[in-house]
């Protein structure tokens, strides 16, 4: 006669056989996509972020990698990021390797087999999350490959600033004009 349970009644055996059945195939999901993951990042005060992907492991041919950044208020940014890989191909002109800063392609340099990346200029906005894609092929002849990076923003001045600068320096040259009118 089965043990009547709070939580599990009368079919505990059953619950229990489904739980296990259920956690095995979720965990072995994690193994099964191993070519796609996810990373975070956070701009420090400074507007610095580090960033790495995690080990991809022998076996798998190509990788995609989505970092995500947080940190950053709304506004118009200047963003500089640069990455490199090991035991990684990024292809610059074809769909097996690439790396996308919020949409946007960046220019990958000669020697496809480090991944050096030419750093560029983006503007954000701040509406969303940043986020930056990494796609590429796996060097088969090794067993784990890996890729890091940084990226760093600074603000863009709105044409007020300028204004402002300009009519500062414009009361600056008048105080050194009375100032040598009065010593004169």
């Amino acid at each position: 006669m089965p043990v009547w349970h709070p939580y599990f009644g009368d079919s505990h055996m059953k619950m229990n056989a489904k739980s296990v059945v259920a956690a095995v195939l979720f965990a072995s999901a994690g193994f099964i996509a191993q070519g796609a993951s996810a990373a975070t990042a956070t701009f420090d005060a400074d507007g610095f972020a580090d960033f790495h992907s995690d080990a991809f492991a022998a076996g798998t041919t190509t990788f995609h990698q989505t970092v995500t950044f947080t940190g950053l208020a709304a506004g118009q940014y200047n963003i500089e990021a640069s990455i490199s890989g090991t035991r990684l191909f990024f292809s610059p002109n074809n769909a097996t390797g690439g790396v996308w800063l919020d949409g946007h392609s960046f220019v990958l340099s000669e020697g496809t087999q480090t991944g050096k990346l030419k750093s560029g200029n983006l503007v954000y906005t701040g509406g969303a999350p940043l986020t930056m894609d990494v796609w590429g092929k796996i060097d088969g002849s090794y067993k784990q490959a890996y890729f890091n990076g940084s990226v760093s923003v600074t603000a863009v001045p709105e044409p007020e600033t300028y204004g402002m600068l300009l009519g500062g320096l414009a009361l600056m040259g008048v105080v050194a004009r009375r100032k040598a009118k009065k010593s004169a």
